[in-house]
């Protein structure tokens, strides 16, 4: 019930209306209900039940004898004369209201074809909409839209509306919620109010014909923050914290070394992925140096952020710049996915789903919020009209944006089956699209059956998991309280069995444990924009040691990625140490902790050019990115010696490239190994990275806090 309020009505089921009635009025009793229709006319309600439970109000459950119509108006009056607007409550949470308002049109949004412009908004519980027009030379127009079957509100304008700002004013629950369209695909700075676009007049090339056909499991990922890529002093790119500053070339730091796009480039990596780049809340995107945050608090999907612009004020240049960076990439022969955050909102309350159908979109249970995202609010999947949002956001990121996959934020909020059609649509649009996402098992209000959690993957096997078990076993948890802990390569030897299943992508059952059916639904990973850096981490766990043991164990842990079965992630910059000084949750934290400093590139170079070699390396042996489970369990094999170092056995593999054999030893011990082979083998590339000299060898001697990959051409066939 409303603060202060003396009675308040909401249809919570069919023919079933909640009323609550103040104690101060009346003493809460009423003994006879009306119900008013649209017409004027009173029909009388029957009481099922009376709660006077509460202190402060009587609750009454009432009874209507026939359905009410959706979306008309209807008062509720007690016995004493006062009358209240019947809301629409929990209504729209029935699986009868989902099923009957189900509404599948394609064009939801705003449209502009054949010269004309439509706007289309489902808003099934509303009376009335009408939206505002605002025209570049000021002036304003109000039109409203026709109320067609299944909740949808339709004006379609003769002209072609490019440019040209909206709003809607949605008559619904007794008031007008002036809101922003949730379908928009445009925006002014800082959401004030949408912008009608018409992308036939937006004429990118997107390069889709340069880009390599790179299979799902020979995928190599790095994420990266437009924002902190570029925005460090020393960066040398002009356009700082940009679209147009990611695209510079030619930049260089004060050692003269390439930085920004050309360092990129010269990585190697197939994909990269851009942190959130669509509308977030808590950038001024007028003065974006106010504040900094990651961007994990949408308020509009289908719109650019603004504050990674040139000017936020002109909303086309958001707009055509994401679009060119995306062809610059791919121009490049790079893949772009994007981080989406479907999972929540910046606030349920002021949100454009809220304001168009309250109480419909967000997950709940007898009204009150799940809040599995700890961020306040879940976006419901399971609903029709939910999954089809996503599902057509995804749509038009891919067909105006050319993007070639999406990493989903805390994917296990959202369920099986629409991560499951989103693949299914994405694919059928662009057959290369990846998809992956945080599995956690988070605690929503959905039965975990249901969840897109890594402990449903065989139910997605075409979907992608960032695995914690490879985290936190190959470097060591990341966890504040456990950020002394070491995992195998940071020199806990007691975790070889773990490293076994880790490498093998955790997807044969002879290892200790199996998460996946397949090699590409793991994502393999040890730094992220998540916690502390993969080098902030090795500062406290192995304090004890030497900087330059520090660096050796980067290195090796980078190699543990790039070298494993699966789908090697790579944050930006852990090529070159990077440093958040020890902050582990940097979400809002300043541009000082979360830029990339290209300094590092001078004095991290050797763990640079190393790193460089391993992403080479995979791409060199092919087994090392095997396709199936099947393959992985047929030639990859182990052997532990000296108690805590591993050799990772790629046998009989010639069909994947030049080799017989290969094999990679890991010693992440402080003493030098020896191996002994039983026939020659080459040395493909040892603690420096890739060798290009003739080195054969018979007996494999591996240094202290390094990998020793070697190979031969010879053994049996397969």
């Amino acid at each position: 019930m409303e603060h202060n309020s003396r009675i308040s009505a909401q249809l919570d089921d069919y023919q079933h209306i909640t009323f609550n009635m103040s104690r101060t009025y009346y003493s809460g009793k009423s003994n006879v209900f009306y119900l008013r229709n649209p017409r004027g006319e009173i029909s009388k309600l029957s009481i099922k039940n009376v709660d006077s439970s509460n202190y402060n109000y009587t609750r009454y459950t009432l009874i209507c004898r026939d359905d009410l119509i959706i979306g008309d108006v209807y008062d509720v009056l007690e016995e004493h004369g006062l009358s209240t607007p019947l809301r629409y409550g929990l209504i729209v949470q029935t699986e009868r209201f989902d099923r009957e308002f189900f509404n599948d049109r394609s064009d939801f949004g705003v449209h502009v074809f054949d010269g004309r412009t439509r706007f289309v908004l489902w808003a099934p519980t509303a009376n009335a909409v009408t939206v505002k027009l605002m025209f570049p030379d000021q002036s304003i127009e109000f039109h409203p839209l026709k109320r067609e079957e299944k909740g949808a509100y339709v004006y379609e304008d003769s002209r072609n509306l490019h440019g040209v700002g909206y709003l809607y004013a949605v008559q619904v629950n007794g008031g007008a919620n002036i809101t922003l369209d949730p379908y928009a695909y445009g925006s002014v700075e800082n959401s004030k109010h949408n912008v009608v676009v018409d992308f036939d007049q937006l004429s990118s090339y997107f390069y889709d014909d340069k880009l390599p056909r790179v299979k799902s499991h020979q995928v190599t990922i790095c994420e990266l923050s437009v924002r902190d890529f570029s925005i460090h002093p020393n960066s040398g790119i002009n356009q700082k914290g940009t679209f147009l500053g990611f695209m510079e070339q030619g930049t260089t730091n004060e050692f003269n070394q390439a930085t920004g796009f050309d360092h990129l480039l010269s990585m190697g990596y197939t994909h990269i992925q851009l942190m959130p780049i669509f509308d977030y809340q808590t950038v001024d995107e007028l003065n974006p140096e106010l504040f900094y945050n990651w961007g994990y608090d949408p308020i509009q999907y289908n719109c650019v952020e603004g504050s990674l612009s040139s000017d936020a004020r002109i909303p086309l240049a958001r707009i055509v710049e994401l679009q060119e960076l995306i062809s610059k990439c791919h121009k490049h022969g790079l893949h772009v996915t994007m981080d989406v955050v479907y999972n929540h909102v910046f606030d349920e309350k002021t949100s454009p789903f809220e304001q168009v159908v309250p109480n419909y979109y967000f997950r709940q249970t007898n009204g009150v919020l799940s809040n599995g995202s700890f961020c306040g609010n879940d976006f419901d999947s399971t609903k029709k009209m939910g999954r089809k949002f996503i599902v057509d956001s995804v749509k038009h990121w891919v067909e105006h944006y050319h993007v070639d996959g999406f990493r989903f934020d805390l994917m296990g909020i959202l369920d099986i089956e629409t991560m499951n059609e989103v693949k299914l649509v994405a694919s059928s649009l662009r057959p290369r699209t990846i998809l992956y996402g945080e599995g956690w098992n988070m605690p929503t209000m959905l039965a975990d059956d249901q969840k897109a959690s890594m402990y449903n993957a065989d139910a997605m096997p075409e979907i992608g998991f960032f695995n914690d078990f490879f985290r936190d076993h190959v470097k060591g948890p990341s966890s504040y309280d456990k950020r002394w802990a070491k995992g195998y390569c940071l020199g806990d030897p007691t975790y070889v069995e773990a490293m076994k299943a880790s490498l093998v992508a955790n997807v044969l059952d002879n290892q200790c444990v199996r998460l996946f059916s397949q090699p590409q639904q793991s994502i393999n990973y040890v730094e992220c924009h998540d916690n502390a850096t993969l080098w902030d981490k090795l500062k406290e766990a192995n304090r004890e040691e030497r900087k330059e043991e520090r660096i050796k164990r980067q290195k090796l842990t980078n190699a543990a990625v790039l070298l494993a079965q699966g789908i090697p992630f790579m944050h930006y910059g852990q090529e070159m140490c990077r440093t958040k000084f020890g902050e582990e949750n940097s979400y809002r934290s300043t541009d000082e902790v979360n830029q990339v400093d290209y300094s590092r590139l001078q004095s991290y170079q050797e763990v640079v050019e190393y790193t460089r070699d391993m992403i080479k390396l995979r791409k060199k042996i092919p087994a090392f990115s095997m396709g199936s489970a099947a393959e992985i369990a047929q030639h990859v094999d182990f052997e532990v010696f000296h108690n805590s170092s591993l050799v990772y056995k790629l046998v009989n593999v010639a069909r994947y490239g030049e080799f017989r054999e290969v094999y990679a030893i890991f010693n992440p011990s402080y003493h030098q190994i020896s191996y002994p082979l039983a026939q020659e083998f080459e040395i493909i590339a040892d603690e420096n990275g890739l060798i290009e000299t003739d080195s054969r060898i018979n007996t494999a001697v591996v240094p202290p806090i390094s990998v020793l990959v070697i190979a031969n051409r010879g053994g049996q066939n397969d």
